[in-house]
This record gives C-alpha cells, sequence and structure tokens, in this order.
C-alpha cells in the first residue's frame, strides 16, 4: 500500500530517469553529442588557416579512414576554416557537423576523416546519383575521382537552388560545370566527348539569354542533361539521345516541337531512322545562335546546314534522297545570287519551311503543286500557277527538264562548232600570215646565223610540248577541270594519267637533255657558257641604267644574256624540284615508309607552288621574248629554224658576233658552242 502511493509521487519518476541516465552514460561507447560550438572553436577561426602542419597533427588523433578523403574541384569554400554565421544562414544551419561527419565521436577528433555520405538525407537524389554518367561510365565502369555533391553544391554553405548565391542556382550552373567542363585537364582525362562545350555554351544564344539580356529563364546545363541522373548520349533514356532530343528542346519551345515531331524529319526520327536531322543537327548543340546572328548555322540554310544531308552521296543510296537538287538550287537563279552575296534571295527554308517540312505530295506542303503559288509570292506578289511550273531546281525531270537538256546540249554543240571553226580559221589565217612574214625575212641579204641546230630544237619543242601539257593537267587534278561531253570516269582517267604520261615524257626529255650536254663538244660548251659570271651582273646593272635612260646603249652580251642564264638555271633547278615531289605524290605508300606525313604535305605544298611560280615566269618572261618582244615583233622564229639574222645578232649578242667575225677574218673554225654561219641565198 505505501509502495503504491511511492510510485505515483514525483520522486519516482526523477529517480527513475536519473537511474537510467546514470546507466547509459556508465555505457562504453556513448559519448555525449558533439556542440557545434567546440567544432567552431578550432574551425571557426580564420587562424586555422595559418596553422603549421605540425600545429594541425597536434590538433587531431592519429588515424582514420584510411582511403584518401575526396577533394572538391577547386570548389570555393572547400576549406578548414567554416564562417560560423554562413554556416547557420545555410539549408544545414539546423543540423550539427556531427551529423554528417558521422566518423567524429569526440575532439579531437581522427586525422583523416570519411567522405560525407549525403544519401542518409537525400536518398532518392542519391540513387539517381550513383547511376548517373559522373558516376558510371557508358560501358558500366566505375568513374575514378568522380565529383562529389561538394563540387557542385558546395561544402558547408549549401544556400538553396533558388537563392542567387547558391553554385546550382539557374544564372550560375554554367560556371559551376566549366570548372571542370572547361578545364582542359580533367577534360583530357577524362575523355570527354565535347572538350569544348563550356567555350561553346558562353556564346550560345541561350547562355547570351542569361548573362546579357538577364532573362530569370534560359536553357542552362541541366536543363537538357539533367541534374543528378545525367546520362551517356547513347543511353536512349537519355534526354540528350539523338531520338529524345527533340522532346527535350520542346519543353523550352513546345510550340516548334508539335510542328517539327510531325515534319518528314520528325517522323523518320521516331521510325529510328538514325541520320534522321534532330534539332542540334541544324541549330548545333551547344553553341545555339540566333537565326539573325551571322554566325549562326542556319543562316545560310543551302551553304550550311541542308547540303550536309541531301548531298551526301551515301545517304542518298541508302535512302533514295537525290542529291542533284542541292547542285540544281546552286545553279539555279537563287543560288546564283547566293552565291554573289545576296542575303534576301531565297534558300532551302523559305520554300521548304524551316520545321515544317513535309513531301512535296503532301498538301501541308509548302512545295505541295497547289500551295507553290502562294509560297512564292512570298518574295514574288501576284505569282501564278505557272510561276513554279517545271524543275525549280534545274536539272532533269519532266517537260521542262527535257526542253531544258536538249536546249543546253545544243548549245554545247553550238559552241564546240562556231568557236571551234573560228580557231581553225584563225590559225590558218596565222600560219599563212607568218608563212609570208618568214619567206620575207630570207630574201635579205645578209647571213643567218644558226643558234638552236636541229637536236637543240627537238629538245625545246619536247620541253615546251611536255611542259604546258604539266601545267594543264596538274591544274586540272587541282581543281578538277572537265572537258564538256566526256563522262566524269574519262575525265579522272584522263587528268591523273595525263598528267603523269606528260611527267614521263618530260623526264625522258631531260634525261636526252642531260646525254646531250655531257658527251656532244657543244653541248659541253653551252653549258660552261651557261655559268654566271661577273659580267652578268655587271651587265644587270647595265640593262637597269638603259631602261631608267641613265645609258644610251644595253651592254653587250655573249652566247647568252643574264635573261637566258636565269631561265635555263631556273628550268633546271624546277624538273629536279617537281621530279622529286611528284614521284613522292605519284607512289605515297612507298614514300611514306621512309618520311613522315607531313613531309608528304610539304612535297604537296612545293610541288603545287612551284608549279604556279614555273608557270607564271615561263608567260611573263619567257613568252615575252618569244612573241612580244618588239624586236622579233610578231614573233621570234629561231625555235622554229634556229636562226637569227645579222641585224638580230648585232642587238642581242654583239659579243658572240665579234667573237664569230674574228674567227672568220683569221680564216678559223670556230668551236663547236659558238653560233655558226648560215648565208642565205635569193
Amino acid at each position: 500500500m505505501h509502495f503504491t502511493r511511492f510510485r505515483s509521487t514525483p520522486w519516482y519518476l526523477a529517480t527513475v530517469v536519473c537511474f537510467t541516465a546514470a546507466i547509459l552514460l556508465s555505457m562504453p561507447g556513448n559519448a555525449r553529442a558533439l556542440d557545434n560550438g567546440q567544432c567552431f572553436d578550432c574551425h571557426g577561426d580564420r587562424g586555422i588557416l595559418e596553422w603549421s602542419a605540425a600545429e594541425k597533427a597536434s590538433n587531431v588523433t592519429p588515424g582514420g579512414t584510411k582511403k584518401k578523403p575526396h577533394i572538391a574541384g577547386n570548389f570555393p569554400g572547400m576549406s578548414l576554416h567554416v564562417d560560423p554565421d554562413r554556416y547557420k544562414a545555410s539549408v544545414h544551419g539546423d543540423l550539427s557537423c556531427a551529423d554528417c561527419h558521422a566518423d567524429i565521436k569526440d575532439v579531437p577528433h581522427a586525422a583523416s576523416l570519411k567522405r560525407v555520405d549525403c544519401s542518409g538525407c537525400h536518398s532518392e537524389a542519391a540513387a539517381a546519383y550513383a547511376k548517373s554518367q559522373h558516376v558510371v561510365s557508358f560501358d558500366k565502369k566505375p568513374v575514378q575521382d568522380a565529383p562529389a555533391c561538394v563540387d557542385c553544391h558546395g561544402a558547408h554553405e549549401v544556400s538553396k537552388s533558388s537563392v542567387s548565391t547558391s553554385p546550382v542556382y539557374f544564372r550560375n550552373i554554367a560556371a559551376t560545370c566549366t570548372r571542370c567542363h572547361g578545364d582542359k585537364e580533367i577534360t583530357d582525362k577524362r575523355s570527354i566527348a565535347i572538350p569544348g562545350a563550356a567555350r561553346m555554351y558562353a556564346k550560345s544564344v541561350h547562355n547570351r539569354a542569361i548573362v546579357e539580356l538577364g532573362l530569370n529563364k534560359s536553357a542552362s546545363c541541366i536543363d537538357c542533361h539533367g541534374a543528378h541522373d545525367m546520362k551517356d548520349a547513347r543511353d536512349p533514356s537519355s534526354p540528350i539521345n539523338k531520338g529524345n532530343l527533340p522532346a527535350t528542346c520542346g519543353r523550352c519551345h513546345y510550340g516548334v516541337y508539335a510542328i517539327y515531331k510531325d515534319s518528314v524529319h520528325g517522323t523518320a526520327l521516331a521510325r529510328g531512322v538514325p541520320d534522321a536531322p534532330n534539332c542540334a543537327d541544324c541549330h548545333g548543340e551547344h553553341d545555339v545562335r540566333a537565326i539573325k546572328d551571322p554566325a549562326a548555322p542556319g543562316l545560310s540554310v543551302p551553304a550550311a546546314s541542308c547540303p550536309t544531308c541531301h548531298a551526301a552521296e551515301k545517304l542518298a543510296e541508302r535512302y533514295g534522297v537525290p542529291v542533284g537538287k542541292v547542285q540544281g538550287y546552286k545553279e539555279s537563279f537563287h543560288g546564283l545570287s547566293a552565291r554573289l552575296g545576296d542575303k534576301t534571295v531565297a534558300n532551302c527554308a523559305s520554300c521548304h519551311g524551316e520545321h515544317a517540312i513535309f513531301p512535296s505530295t503532301d498538301p501541308r506542303s509548302t512545295v505541295h503543286p497547289k500551295n507553290l503559288p502562294v509560297t512564292c509570292g512570298k518574295c514574288h506578289p501576284g505569282a501564278t500557277a505557272n510561276f513554279a511550273k517545271g524543275n525549280i531546281h534545274v536539272g532533269p525531270g519532266g517537260t521542262g527538264g527535257l526542253v531544258k537538256y536538249w536546249v543546253e546540249q545544243f548549245y554545247i554543240w553550238m559552241i564546240v562548232v562556231v568557236i571551234g571553226g573560228m580557231l581553225v580559221h584563225n590559225g590558218f589565217d596565222f600560219f599563212r600570215k607568218m608563212q609570208a612574214i618568214y619567206r620575207e625575212r630570207r630574201k635579205w641579204r645578209e647571213p643567218a646565223y644558226e643558234r638552236l641546230n636541229r637536236p637543240e630544237r627537238w629538245q625545246h619543242l619536247l620541253t615546251l610540248s611536255t611542259f604546258f601539257a604539266l601545267v594543264i593537267t596538274g591544274f586540272a587534278l587541282k581543281y578538277k577541270w572537265s572537258l564538256p561531253l566526256i563522262a566524269d570516269e574519262t575525265n579522272v582517267l584522263l587528268r591523273g594519267w595525263g598528267h603523269r604520261v606528260a611527267a614521263i615524257l618530260m623526264i625522258a626529255t631531260s634525261f636526252y637533255h642531260v646525254f646531250y650536254a655531257a658527251f656532244t663538244p657543244r653541248g659541253r660548251g653551252h653549258v660552261l657558257r651557261m655559268l654566271p659570271r661577273w659580267k652578268d651582273a655587271q651587265d644587270i646593272a647595265g640593262s637597269i641604267r638603259y631602261f631608267l635612260g641613265w645609258a644610251d646603249h644595253k651592254p653587250k652580251f655573249d652566247r647568252f644574256s643574264y635573261v637566258e642564264k636565269a631561265e635555263y638555271l631556273a628550268l633546271v633547278w624546277g624538273t629536279v624540284v617537281m621530279v622529286v615531289t611528284g614521284f613522292l605524290l605519284w607512289f605515297e605508300d612507298e614514300a611514306l615508309r621512309h618520311i613522315p606525313l607531313w613531309g608528304l604535305d610539304v612535297a604537296t605544298i612545293v610541288h603545287y607552288y612551284e608549279a604556279i611560280l614555273a608557270t607564271l615566269a615561263i608567260i611573263v618572261w619567257h613568252l615575252y621574248y618569244v612573241f612580244i618582244n618588239p624586236d622579233f615583233a610578231p614573233m621570234s622564229f629561231t625555235w622554229i629554224d634556229g636562226k637569227l639574222s645579222r641585224r638580230l645578232m648585232e642587238h642581242e649578242h654583239a659579243l658572240e658576233l665579234e667573237e664569230i667575225d674574228e674567227y672568220e677574218r683569221r680564216g678559223e673554225t670556230p668551236p663547236p658552242d659558238v653560233t655558226r654561219i648560215a648565208r642565205e641565198e635569193e
């Protein structure tokens, strides 16, 4: 009875509480909960940042986790110092330090702590993140040193995502992602597919809308890639997967998406056609620009976006897309105007539409026959059905295409016959007139001097013909010149083997010349006379004084003037260079066994520019002296008959003429390399 009354008194309750507390406190492993103030005693003082290694070691106990703790990607705030006021203002302000750092039971704590596990409170986000591309690669391999929660959200000063100071606030999210995706070392180490994504996004219309225009909503990284559950683009469930991207963009551009998904492109993508274009194929991925931006890929549609598919032969063969449409557009009035710089002329999108693109047989299509007057009328008010009759892209097909084909063939043959006939007529006229001039010159009562004998004239003729054959076929190879009325395969064969055959003939001519120069007395004498001498420099200076009117007479030249020596030595040099680089390009597989690829690239550059140099030198320098030089008007016949008159010898080779006269005066036979006198009778 007395016991019952005692159990109901406050004394009894107090006794039970005290007894229970004494038992709990006496049990091992149950330390009292740490107060944040104890943590801030050290970590709240900025002086901790200046502690020496010994001071830091003396304030912790040895040991702890053996695993190296995660170090954030240079995240601001990841420091030993924690600002108490900012921590209290964070979303975790009502938690104690030990709630996150669960391995801290007392102070001083262990030197090495475990990585904070956020999944205890944020289980849903943690589960999604554990399966994301940041943690597990597409081939199911774990990502080494994967970014942790603190890398994006911060460490001790975590703010709500709706607060402007939060690193995951929509205005800041791009900068947060860029800390890793804009770091070359990280992108190289992780083999990130698009290492320039951060740089490109910074120029995009989406980022500029946030940064420059201050809009409260525009697409950031997480709007397209997701927040915690980021997935590889190859993952069928990824929002940036090719098949899912239009719906992802459609979350903001819902009106455009509604049109696109019914279009020929959208329906093809929905059917699983792998090459069907989605938003990124036309607008770009990260570097999405405004349509009016000159750098926008969609601004010059015919030149940029559409031809990548509609002019691709492999895609045309796979899906039956006619590739001739793009070339036909380029040859049309619209295409020619666009190539001349007209920014207002119709392009692909002007007629076919931008997103609402349908087959021309679909009544919804802007190029359906019934809709063409309206479509054309956007630029040509009052357009009728006749306005669009025929093949708009300029090409075969239909009655108009057949008529245009035969009209074109008629004019091609007219050009060949008429202009060809004119060339033949004028060629005969030129030949007969030159023949008359040549006969008139033979009547002059003066000795003729044989500058070039028969073998030398043959060498010159072979060099001339093979040189110009190489020039024509070489530039045809470079710029894909083609002969009309001949199949493409035949043109390819003519360009390639025409150039090679001409090269072989020129090399043979060069060997012929080398043999002649080495094994004939006349050839050896000519080589010695071709060597540069001090007198050549004096002749150049004397010629310049004469050209400027500072001298009354030009210098007297010997067997070869400085002009002829320069031409000959340039020919020798150019032949060697072109033969060496030409064989490297011809037998590229064998060449690459001995030289690096960049060496072959250098050979290509040398071969091309040496060809330009040689061609211009022949036209500007050599042909001037043969055809334009007033001294030989209308042409020098020396390359045909090898002779010069005494008057021209006095003018061009006065010193050699004096040498010839001296031999004749003495009655001696001149050396073989001296010009021979061949007197002509009436």
